[in-house]
This record gives structure tokens, sequence and C-alpha cells, in this order.
């Protein structure tokens, strides 16, 4: 299988480019205060789908230009809801709509690979429910301003903000966002433990999201961190249940280098050389969940 180009995607609302083994997506609408638009949700989901089947990608870091006006002043309403609905959508009835956010949640969501946010400037609505709560981690810049204010636009929660925010930072304060809709900073006791690491200058976000980001590349399997995020995400519902997973997890992934290789470099003192890749050496046991089929289904012509 041919590598793919990510400078000949022809996405116009994000940039990405490769630094080593680190995916950098870059938020190209700064102009707009990287408002989102149908086709920056588009590029997100096929990046990131590519992040997940390139081999050379173990980490995924999405920022903004630290110069613009916000990370993601959320959708792009100068036209009203309208734009969030296509002609397709309105022939074949809103209970066949997907919510764009939410396509964006899930593709980075899905992505097996560790991904970080590194949210350098303001961000509100789907800028943090589609952009930051479905990543592994998110670095933030201290002075922005965030918001959730679904409530306030007359809309419900999107992004599938509504299943991730409360496995994120609790019940109560995830409902205290959700229902106020209010805006909050970073250091907001509201927000408690949902960011990696706050920067005091916003663009200082960048550059420490992406040296971690490097280390975890260096120094981590990208098998076992696959089998982690199932883990983690697709448990099962009881003690006895997760036990018989991570068994099996242990099983599969002590047959394959990585795991002799992490063992060898401790005991040597010296630095790791993880070889193993997803597209030859993932048990086939993964993925041993099944998810509900989100496609759009037409019943008319």
């Amino acid at each position: 299988m041919s590598l793919p180009d990510y400078s000949a995607q022809g996405w116009k609302s994000i940039v990405v480019t490769l630094d080593g083994p680190v995916a950098i997506v870059k938020l190209n609408r700064t102009k707009q205060r990287n408002t989102f638009v149908r086709e920056m949700q588009e590029s997100i989901s096929a990046a990131y789908d590519l992040f997940d089947r390139d081999d050379r990608v173990r980490v995924v870091v999405l920022t903004a230009d630290p110069a613009a006006a916000a990370f993601c002043a959320g959708a792009d309403l100068i036209n009203g809801w309208k734009a969030v609905f296509t002609e397709e959508d309105e022939k074949q009835g809103r209970h066949t709509t997907r919510d764009l956010g939410g396509k964006t949640s899930m593709a980075i969501f899905r992505c097996r690979k560790i991904t970080i946010a590194a949210v350098n400037g303001h961000a509100v609505g789907v800028g943090i429910t589609g952009l930051q709560l479905p990543c592994d981690f998110r670095f933030v810049w201290a002075g922005a301003k965030l918001a959730v204010p679904f409530v306030r636009r007359g809309i419900a929660a999107e992004a599938a903000s509504s299943y991730l925010l409360p496995r994120l930072i609790g019940h109560a304060r995830a409902t205290a966002l959700l229902l106020t809709g209010g805006t909050f900073s970073p250091d907001s006791p509201l927000l408690q433990g949902l960011y990696y690491a706050s920067l005091p200058k916003r663009e200082d976000v960048f550059p420490a999201a992406l040296a971690f980001a490097q280390e975890l590349a260096a120094n981590t399997s990208q098998t076992s961190v696959a089998w982690t995020k199932g883990l983690l995400w697709r448990g099962a519902d009881s003690i006895e249940g997760q036990h018989i997973l991570d068994s099996r997890g242990i099983a599969d992934l002590t047959s394959h280098s990585d795991a002799t290789e992490g063992v060898q470099s401790f005991m040597e003192r010296r630095e790791t050389k993880f070889k193993d890749v997803l597209s030859k050496d993932l048990s086939d046991f993964v993925p041993w969940w099944s998810a509900p089929d989100v496609r759009e289904i037409k019943t008319k012509l």
C-alpha cells in the first residue's frame, strides 16, 4: 500500500504535516476565527482515518495558529443553522441527519494512535466538544475562554459531548457545564482534570504539546497503545469481564517483539526501539466490541 501524501489531499480548512512519527494538524481558517464548517469536518475525519492506518504515525497533535483570534470559535453561524443541513438531509428527513461535530468526535475517538489537542486560544462549542474531548490529552493556554453554550443557543449538546464529558470529569461537573452554558477559564474547578497541562503563554502551548508527543512517540508501543485505549473506552461492564479482556491483551502482546524489547531495553538501561505496527502486529481479537452503524440510511431517491 502506498503511503499517504498529506500535502496532496486538497484539504483547505486544515494543514497536515509530519514531524517524524508525529502528525501535526493545524486549523487553517485563521481569518474566520477557525469557525467550524462542513469542509473542516470532512477534512479532519479523513485525516484521522489516515493517521489510524498509517504506521508512520504514532501521535497526532491538533492545534491552531497562536496568532489566531481563537483556537476554534465554534460552528460558523453566519447563515444560521441552515449550513448544518444539506439538501439531501432535507429530502431524506431529519432522522437521517448526523451531527457534523459528532462525525469529527468519532473520527478522532476511533483513531488508535495517541491524540493530543494543543488549545492555544479561546474555544467555543464544537471547538471543545468535537476537537478536544475525543483526544487522549489536552494542553491549554491558561488565558483561554472556554464555553459550551448550547442551552443558550436553543440546541442540544452535540459532538457526543454528553457521552464523553461525564466520563472525563464526572457527571455533576458535566451537568454544570452543559446546563449553564457559561464561559469558564481552564482553572475553573468544573474543568479540574480535563487538561493535562495549562501554559501561561499561548505561544508555548503547541511546543509543549509537541515535545510531549515526541517523547510518547519514542517510548510507547503502537500496539500497546491501541490495546490500552480499547480497554479504557471499550471495556466490559464488570471487573470479571475486564479481567478477561486485559488477560487476553497480555497474552497477545507478550507474543510480539515490542514486549520483548520493552523488557530488554529496561534491563539494559537503554532507549527503547519499538517496531511493532498496527497493520501487521495487532491481534485479530481487536476490535472485540461491536458499535452501532451510524451511517445515514437513505430511503428516498
